[in-house]
C-alpha cells in the first residue's frame, strides 16, 4: 500500500499515487558499499556443489546444446497489478500505467521516502512468488506446467547471467523444485530491507509521465510473466513493467491534465509501505492483457552534465525480459525533463544484436542453468540456496534451518497436478547423465571446481541502479 504524504485523498485526474514502482528507474543516490548477503543474520546451510566460471567455459565449448542458448518462442503469460489497501491484495491480469507524457515540462519533486529493496516480498512476504502463480492460474485454468523447467525473477535469472558474464556481483537467493519446475525466489536481509540513499526523480518521473487508467485505479505496481525456451529449457519469468504504450489511440498530451497533475505534485512525496502482514492473499479479476509489444522499460538520469547510459548495463536485462521499447528521461538537475531530452526508443534490433554480440556468454549461462537445475532435480529435499561468495565461484548449499516453502501446500499440489498430463518423456535422471553435467558422488555432493577469488570490497553507487535490473549491486553507471 502506498503512502502519500501530503497528497489529497483523490489526487489528480487520472493521476493515483503508486509509491514506488518496484525498485527504481534511476536516480539513486550515495556513496555506499553494496550490500553482501548477510551470512551471519542468515547463517549458509552445508555445502552440495560449487560451479565455476572455468566449468561453464570448459563445458560450454562442447557442449551440444549451446547451439540453443537463444530465447524462442516468447510469450505473455499472465500478468497483475498490486493494489493499494490494507491487506496483500493483487489485481489479474491488471494492467501497466499508460504512457501520459505531459505537454508542458514541469518541476518535479525529488524522490523521497522508503523504499524496499524487494516490493513482491514486503507486501507478501510468506510466499513472494505465490501472487504470480495465482495470476497465472486465474488468467488460465487449463496452464500446464509440464514445460516449466524455471520459473525465475528478473533479479534472480538476472543474477546467474552476471556470473555467467563475469560481472562482479554479491547475491544469493533460494531454490525449489515443485514438480518439474525449479523455482529461483531472491532472498534479501529482510522481506522489508530498505534501499537507503535514495535521491533523483526515478519515482516521481512515472508518476508525472504515465497514469493508471481507471480500470485499475488503486494500482501500484503492474508484474508480468512471460514464457520462452532459452537452452532446452522452458522458462517463465517474472518482472515488473513501467508501462505501456496504447499504440490503438495514441494519446496527445494533456494541457487539463497537466493541470491536474500540477496541483497533485505540490504536496506528495512518493514513498512505500506495506499492507498488514497475513497469510492471505487476496485476488481480484481487472484490468485487461496487454501485448508484450507494447510494454517499455524507463530510466532517468540527470542531464545537467551530459552524462550517457550505459547500455550494456540495461540490454542483458531488456534481453532477459522482452522488453522491446526503452524511454530514458534526462533532466536539468533541478527537477525539469525538457521534451526534447525524453528518448522513447524501440530496442528490438539491438536486443537481437547484444543476443549475437553475447553468444558465447549465454551458452556459459545455458551450461549454467541446466548444471543448477541437474543438482535441484537429483537433491533429496529439492530445496537448496544458491550464494556467490566470489567473482568465479557459486556454491550451492542446504538451506539452514527451518526455512520456509515457495508455495503453500495446497498451491504446490496444483502447480505439481498442473503438469501430470504430459505424455511420458525423458525423465531426470536421464537428463543427469548428459556428459559435462559434473560427477555425483556420495550424499549428493557434487564437485565441479574449488578455485575462487575475493570480491572486491571497493566503494559504490546506487545512482544509476534498480531492483530487478541489477538488485542496487552499487556498480551501475551512467
Amino acid at each position: 500500500m502506498s503512502t502519500w504524504r501530503g497528497a489529497s485523498s483523490s489526487g489528480r485526474a487520472g493521476f493515483v499515487p503508486r509509491g514506488g514502482r518496484g525498485g527504481g528507474r534511476g536516480g539513486r543516490g550515495g556513496r555506499q558499499g553494496a550490500p553482501q548477503p548477510d551470512i551471519v543474520k542468515h547463517p549458509l546451510g552445508n555445502l552440495v556443489a560449487k560451479i565455476t566460471t572455468k566449468d561453464i567455459n570448459l563445458t560450454a565449448s562442447s557442449d551440444s546444446l549451446s547451439a540453443t542458448a537463444v530465447i524462442t518462442d516468447c510469450e505473455y503469460v499472465a500478468s497483475y497489478n498490486w493494489m493499494n489497501e490494507n491487506t496483500a491484495t493483487i489485481m489479474a491480469p491488471g494492467k501497466p500505467p499508460l504512457w501520459t507524457p505531459l505537454s508542458v515540462p514541469r518541476q518535479l519533486h525529488e524522490d523521497s521516502g522508503d523504499f524496499y529493496r524487494d516490493p513482491n516480498a514486503a507486501r507478501f512476504p510468506s510466499y513472494p512468488m505465490e501472487p504470480a502463480v495465482q495470476a497465472i492460474f486465474r488468467v488460465d485454468t487449463d496452464f500446464s506446467t509440464s514445460n516449466i523447467d524455471v520459473f525465475a525473477c528478473g533479479s534472480t535469472l538476472g543474477n546467474l547471467l552476471r556470473f555467467a558474464r563475469n560481472d562482479d556481483k554479491p547475491f544469493r537467493f533460494t531454490v525449489e523444485l515443485i514438480g518439474n519446475t525449479v523455482f529461483f525466489v531472491r532472498k534479501e536481509g529482510s522481506p522489508t530491507e530498505l534501499i537507503t540513499g535514495v535521491r533523483g526523480f526515478g519515482h516521481t518521473f512515472p508518476e508525472a509521465y504515465t497514469t493508471w487508467e481507471p480500470d485499475v485505479k488503486g494500482s501500484e505496481t503492474h508484474q508480468r510473466i512471460v514464457q520462452y525456451k532459452f537452452g532446452g529449457l522452458g522458462f517463465l519469468l517474472r518482472f515488473e513493467c513501467d508501462g505501456y504504450f496504447n499504440t490503438a489511440r495514441p494519446r496527445k498530451p494533456s494541457r487539463q491534465r497537466d493541470d491536474d497533475l500540477a496541483q497533485a505534485l505540490k504536496a506528495v512525496s512518493v514513498s512505500q509501505s506495506i499492507p498488514k502482514q497475513t497469510n492471505s492473499l487476496n485476488v481480484k479479476t481487472g484490468g485487461s492483457e496487454v501485448p508484450q509489444s507494447s510494454i517499455f522499460d524507463l530510466k532517468t538520469r540527470s542531464g545537467k552534465y551530459g552524462q550517457s547510459i550505459d547500455m550494456e548495463q540495461i540490454l542483458p536485462l531488456l534481453y532477459l525480459k522482452q522488453v522491446p521499447s526503452f524511454i530514458v528521461a534526462y533532466h536539468n538537475g533541478a527537477g525539469v525533463f525538457p521534451t526534447k531530452d525524453i528518448k522513447v526508443e524501440n530496442f528490438e534490433k539491438r536486443i537481437r544484436q547484444w543476443e549475437i554480440d553475447n553468444k558465447s556468454a549465454l551458452e556459459r549461462f545455458s551450461v549454467l542453468l541446466r548444471k543448477i537445475i541437474e543438482i535441484v532435480r537429483t537433491d533429496e529435499c529439492g530445496r537448496l540456496e544458491i550464494y556467490r561468495p566470489s567473482l568465479d565461484c557459486l556454491e550451492i548449499r542446504k538451506q539452514h534451518g527451518d526455512e520456509s516453502h515457495v508455495l503453500p501446500s495446497s498451491l504446490r499440489q496444483e502447480w505439481e497436478n498442473a503438469g501430470l498430463h504430459v505424455a511420458d518423456g525423458p525423465d531426470s535422471d536421464q537428463e543427469s547423465s548428459q556428459e559435462g553435467e559434473g560427477v555425483h558422488l556420495p550424499r549428493g555432493y557434487y564437485n565441479y571446481n574449488f578455485d575462487s577469488d575475493s570480491d572486491d570490497d571497493g566503494g559504490k553507487d546506487f545512482t544509476a541502479c534498480s531492483a530487478d535490473d541489477c538488485g542496487y549491486c552499487g556498480r551501475c553507471t551512467y
